[in-house]
């Protein structure tokens, strides 16, 4: 049955009370956002003694109904989203697709649900033996240190943990488990570790992704409430003026991405060329780490310029810049803002790697060089000492690149060995294939095995009893006569 026929038996009240009580278990089976035992312990905390209390037993059913309806409003914007995204060919990411499928608690109570079902796991896991796995000492100790400094804040992700938290949780999701292997012991151990990770992150880290037009509405939201804390900007339009701006403009032209928190959108950047139009956060938002989610989604956009321009008056904004790498360019008396309050521009231009000059020419072992990335493909790992007898040396050679010996095309260098040098090198080793004269640059692939006719064969590759080849039996492809 469904969750809406246990729903109507827990409000039934001709029902004996005890059905009524184990439907709402069966509900829970139904809809278990973060599983079914921490599901069942967070609406039984908060409703009461649900066993012998008809109100309790209800109030817990509607924290359950709440979320799921919540949870089934989320879902339909997130497909009516998907159904515009692919006419425009975009794809989900998998961090989406984590976030939408995850462990997570939708609705107006999402914050204490999490918080609540970290600290049931905590203590579930301080109960647990430690497994030796030396692999993921390291790793437990880093999330464990994140997850205490989360439960001793009350629920709030200390500012230097959420970078550590994204890279532990990547690691964590890594892991993959063999049932014969020694590490099959930690199964349950650092799964819960997992699920503890991923509900602090869904708790305390937004999901960035990009807007469409259902979004508009929200955004707006967020735009007046934002503007409406700067008391010191004047009012030169009406909030339905504002909200067509939003939708005609800042979400049909530019582009928009928005920061999501427990469902909601909680802040948006808006970007057009090289510059950074717009970044808002919701009042109630702030001071969570969605700026600065939404500034380093714009980085990544933005990768070698951006720039941006604020009030001088925000102070908090600047700050935010600054720390992000942003430097300030030039201040403005407000004559080209329709405001016309003093404003300040910004700029953040992506940090070029030093290079060192190229070689002459002839070989050196302690050479250090440095390459551009774009040409990182065509580095190979060298292979002893280059150039070694039977190598050509127009072709590569060897040079020092930090730590590691890499051998660097000739397309970018051209070195020519002296004979002395060739001399002088130690004879190969024994049983070390002997390389070719003039290997090529380009690699060749292997032919293709020739793919097998299946109108020959059957569909596991045997010959089909009486089948014949209506090229050969025609004659007029292969040279040969037609069958009289």
């Amino acid at each position: 049955m469904s969750f809406g026929t246990y729903a109507r038996r827990v409000r039934n009240q001709d029902l004996p009370y005890g059905l009524r009580h184990t439907s709402l278990r069966y509900a829970v089976e139904r809809y278990m956002p973060v599983g079914y035992h921490a599901t069942w312990d967070y609406i039984t905390s908060r409703a009461g003694r649900i066993r012998t209390d008809e109100t309790a037993l209800l109030r817990a059913l509607d924290i359950l109904e709440t979320s799921r309806e919540a949870r089934l409003a989320e879902m339909a914007a997130f497909a009516l989203r998907r159904t515009s995204e692919k006419r425009d060919r975009r794809t989900l990411s998998a961090g989406e697709h984590r976030y939408r499928h995850g462990w997570r608690w939708p609705g107006p109570d999402a914050h204490e649900a999490m918080h609540q079902t970290v600290q049931t796991l905590w203590a579930q896991r301080q109960r647990l033996p430690f497994p030796e796995v030396p692999s993921l000492v390291t790793l437990d100790s880093t999330v464990a240190d994140c997850v205490q400094t989360y439960l001793r804040r009350g629920g709030a992700l200390h500012p230097d943990h959420r970078d550590i938290l994204r890279s532990c949780l990547a690691d964590l999701r890594a892991v993959r488990f063999d049932y014969r292997s020694p590490i099959s012991g930690a199964l349950t151990y650092f799964l819960q570790l997992r699920k503890m990770a991923e509900l602090m992150a869904h708790d305390a880290l937004p999901l960035v992704r990009r807007a469409w037009h259902g979004d508009a509405e929200r955004i707006a939201e967020v735009f007046l409430a934002a503007r409406g804390q700067m008391t010191y900007l004047p009012r030169l339009h009406t909030d339905e003026e504002t909200r067509a701006w939003i939708a005609g403009v800042v979400v049909a032209r530019h582009e928009t991405w928005v920061a999501e928190l427990h469902g909601q959108v909680a802040g948006f950047a808006a970007l057009d060329d090289q510059w950074l139009e717009h970044l808002y956060v919701a009042p109630e938002a702030q001071g969570h780490g969605i700026g600065s989610a939404l500034l380093a989604q714009a980085r990544k956009a933005r990768p070698s310029l951006l720039n941006l321009h604020v009030f001088q008056q925000n102070t908090g904004a600047r700050r935010l810049y600054e720390r992000h790498g942003f430097t300030l360019v030039a201040l403005g008396d407000g004559d080209d803002n329709e405001e016309n309050l003093p404003d300040a521009h910004y700029r953040r231009r992506a940090t070029a790697e030093p290079r060192q000059p190229e070689p002459a020419g002839g070989l050196n072992e302690s050479l250090t060089c440095a390459f551009p990335l774009a040409l990182a493909d065509d580095v190979r790992t060298a292979v002893g000492v280059m150039p070694i007898p039977g190598h050509c040396s127009a072709t590569s050679f060897e040079v020092t690149v930090g730590e590691d010996r890499v051998t660097v095309p000739e397309r970018i260098y051209h070195p020519e060995p002296t004979s002395e040098a060739l001399s002088a090198l130690p004879p190969r080793p024994a049983g070390d294939p002997a390389l070719p004269l003039h290997p090529s640059p380009r690699r060749v692939r292997p032919a293709a095995p020739p793919r097998p006719d299946h109108r020959l064969t059957g569909a596991m590759g045997h010959p089909v009893r009486g089948a014949t080849d209506r090229r050969v039996r025609r004659g007029d492809r292969g040279g040969c006569p037609p069958r009289a």
